[in-house]
């Protein structure tokens, strides 16, 4: 059959490039990965912290979870599944497939893997497409499209972040914008821009902001490089619609979660939002060894924030010194319309300038300004704490203008008789982006093949585990307990309280559960609920505290004790203490613990009976405040303050200088942000001089009682005669019940009438 020459036509000039970008992209991808191209299921990209974590929330939610909630960790509530990084347009579907009986969750994480890799090629395409429409040809445009996509900044997120690896996004915002402004009258283009930023979301909620943030900027850029009264002019219904459709998909998210989330008291003001930015440096210099190192030691550089990393590649800085360097000639020559209204491309006229306000964004301006104050005003924005991943913008914006400044300014040269340094200096450019674009992937190939060269963090580790306990977990499992509680614990997500790192406890209690569909009590979320995440956190506590997690286990099961071979606390001691050993594996002991043995009515019963045959103590410093309104539910009242306030400040009674001492104090959590600093100074009695200091950070606590946490500090003072300091700093906090005892002695009182305390923890409601 003979084809018709309009359409060899149309193959030889679009299809025909594609086809040759795709064959080029799968084959460099194979040439630095390797076998992870052609067996993605049988590497696991991470492993240990985020990349486990990020695995197992969508592996748990298909083989064991059904719609939006997701029930594998912080048991026995769970969380919606965006906040588990479940990936919500693949984890709900998916796991419908495997409810109606399609074996999917076999798959996932090859599926994964798969898509994650797929995002390359893709991304080259949609680049292309973008080199194009900047009037390149199709033989550069293949080269650019390839020098940037494989430098993506998102490939990093390959090793943890899977659902933010999807680097084709942002690209497909840009040209999404692009069609619509080049075609006004169209929908297509805003109804694509609107579902891409929406099914991104699903994937990831940073993908929200992104498309807004990349939205609104293009549309004010247009409003403001407009010609007023001419043909040329942007309507102003153009702007005001690209404007509503990059805010369209946060809306539409919003109702979903809002149908579908029924926490209520998630945090307001996460941690970070000026922490995790980027700078200047993390864009336009070199991140990686082996360059990263040379440029540091040469130029005297810090090393980056990898949160802000987005990273343009060393042309890309030639670039901007060059343009730099024609910025300032119109400045001289006052030919401010050059400057404002450049003459390039549209999509780049607008684009330079709405990336370089994304940029800006992600640096924390007008924030870091010293107006932090603003963000009280705009609420939502403080949700998204890692603002260094909207720099990713700004990233495809300049290096396409890279790229177009290079063949422009490689034709200008041909054209004015330098053909020769043409030809050396385009070969040049595209070695060294070459070279750094191969340095990125390489780095990210070793990262993975690192990871899978220990046997316990591949694939068949976490799907099909060979080790003696899981033939247990596999005779006993759901039959014999409920849930499983890792140790060490571990719990983040609540952001005033709990852990700041996941242990080997998490990689082994994750594997443990894929086996067995028992969830985890211990949590690695994000926003968790308030009330959840202190529940969880109290399971830990003291045993004369009530557990409020008990009152919402649906069994009365036991619990299983996972214990990794690693340094356990004090309250993790204690807690394997209740439990029976009943397996001991080469790096896990596992444990059964009775819920009976976390009831805390006999220890209080117990305290309160030793309470009456115990003298009160000399050695000890009781504090508290009155009440002047509500009291607290320890009783009495409480002590508020700003920043910092001194608890007490003097000599303990009959101290002996050999003994421990123990500070305590309630703080409240319910209603504040982050916790105070806990902190016990020695001072000379003369001078007032520090001589010994000793802190505790308030959210590490587990002592927890109504929406109120115990820190604790143990010190020891160390020269005759010196006067203690108990101090709190930090945010306002609200504090009560000081108490400095002998740190290995009980010591019962009643701070306030009726009310036995033991330890300073409240042996009566």
């Amino acid at each position: 059959m003979r084809i018709p020459s309009s359409a060899a036509a149309f193959f030889r000039r679009h299809g025909l490039p594609v086809l040759t970008l795709l064959l080029l992209t799968a084959g460099l991808m194979y040439a630095v990965l390797g076998p992870i191209v052609l067996y993605p299921g049988q590497y696991a990209f991470a492993a240990g912290g985020d990349g486990t974590k990020n695995y197992y929330s969508l592996l748990y939610h298909l083989r064991y979870g059904q719609g939006t909630h997701f029930t594998g960790m912080l048991y026995p509530f769970g969380d919606h599944l965006v906040y588990a990084d479940g990936q919500p347009l693949l984890g709900i579907p998916l796991a419908y497939l495997q409810q109606a009986g399609l074996p999917v969750a076999d798959s996932g994480l090859a599926l994964l893997n798969i898509l994650m890799l797929l995002s390359l090629p893709l991304t080259a395409v949609i680049v292309y497409l973008l080199l194009r429409r900047v009037l390149l040809p199709a033989g550069p445009a293949v080269v650019g499209a390839l020098l940037i996509s494989f430098m993506a900044p998102q490939l990093e997120r390959w090793l943890g972040h899977y659902a933010l690896s999807y680097a084709f996004v942002v690209p497909l915002l840009w040209y999404l914008l692009v069609r619509a402004v080049s075609a006004p009258r169209s929908w297509w283009p805003l109804v694509g821009y609107a579902a891409t930023g929406l099914f991104a979301g699903l994937l990831h909620p940073y993908f929200l902001l992104l498309a807004a943030l990349l939205g609104l900027a293009y549309a004010l850029v247009l409003l403001l490089q407009r010609k007023r009264h001419t043909r040329s002019a942007y309507s102003t219904g153009l702007i005001v619609r690209l404007a509503l459709t990059a805010v369209l998909p946060i809306v539409l998210f919003q109702v979903w979660m809002a149908l579908t989330d029924t926490v209520s008291d998630r945090p307001a003001s996460p941690y970070g939002f000026l922490v995790y930015r980027s700078t200047f440096a993390s864009v336009f210099y070199p991140i990686l060894d082996p360059l990263a190192s040379f440029w540091r030691n040469a130029f005297n550089t810090s090393e980056t924030m990898g949160e802000g990393w987005a990273y343009t590649g060393l042309m890309s800085l030639l670039v901007l010194v060059l343009t730099t360097i024609k910025a300032v000639r119109y400045l001289v020559r006052r030919q401010w319309r050059l400057l404002f209204r450049p003459v390039l491309p549209a999509p780049l006229r607008v684009g330079l300038y709405a990336g370089l306000l994304t940029f800006l964004f992600a640096c924390g301006v007008p924030f870091s300004w010293g107006l932090e104050g603003l963000l009280e005003w705009v609420k939502p924005l403080k949700q998204f704490r890692s603002i260094g991943r909207f720099a990713w913008i700004f990233y495809y914006f300049f290096t396409v203008y890279a790229v177009f400044y290079f063949y422009q300014l490689s034709r200008y040269l041909r054209h004015r008789r330098a053909a020769s340094f043409a030809y050396t200096l385009v070969p040049l450019v595209i070695l060294v982006w070459a070279w750094e674009g191969h340095t990125t992937l390489a780095a990210w190939n070793k990262r993975i093949t690192d990871t899978n060269a220990d046997a316990r963090y591949t694939p068949q580790a976490l799907l099909h585990p060979t080790e003696t306990y899981f033939d247990y977990l596999q005779w006993q499992g759901n039959g014999t307990y409920q849930a499983i509680v890792p140790l060490p614990y571990f719990l983040l997500g609540p952001e005033q309280f709990g852990t700041n790192n996941m242990p080997a406890s998490a990689y082994e209690a994750m594997r443990a559960s894929l086996q067995t569909g028992l969830p985890i009590v211990a949590s690695s979320m994000s926003r968790t609920s308030q009330a959840q995440g202190l529940a969880a956190a109290q399971l830990l506590a003291a045993p004369e505290l009530p557990k409020e997690l008990l009152t919402h286990f649906p069994s009365r099961k036991a619990l299983l004790l996972l214990v990794s071979d690693e340094g356990l606390s004090g309250p993790e001691k204690r807690l394997v203490a209740l439990g029976r050993l009943v397996l001991k594996d080469a790096h896990v002991s596992l444990y059964e613990l009775p819920v009976a043995a976390l009831e805390a009515a006999p220890y209080r019963q117990a305290a309160l009976s030793a309470a009456t045959a115990t003298p009160a103590r000399p050695d000890k410093v009781r504090l508290t405040w009155p009440a002047t309104g509500t009291t607290t539910p320890l009783g009495g009242g409480s002590l508020r303050h700003e920043q910092k306030a001194v608890l007490f400040s003097g000599v303990i009674p009959q101290r002996q200088d050999t003994a421990h001492y123990e500070a305590s104090v309630w703080v409240r959590v319910v209603g504040m942000k982050n916790l105070p600093i806990f902190r016990v100074r020695e001072l000379d009695a003369q001078t007032g001089n520090p001589l010994e200091s000793y802190e505790v950070p308030a959210r590490v606590g587990t002592d927890i009682y109504r929406g109120w946490m115990r820190p604790a500090c143990v010190f020891q003072p160390r020269h005759p005669g010196s006067h203690i300091a108990v101090e709190l700093e930090g945010d306002p906090f609200e504090a009560a019940h000081l108490l400095i005892r002998p740190a290995y002695t009980d010591v019962f009182d009643q701070p306030t009438t009726g009310r036995v305390f033991k330890n300073n923890f409240p042996l009566q409601d």
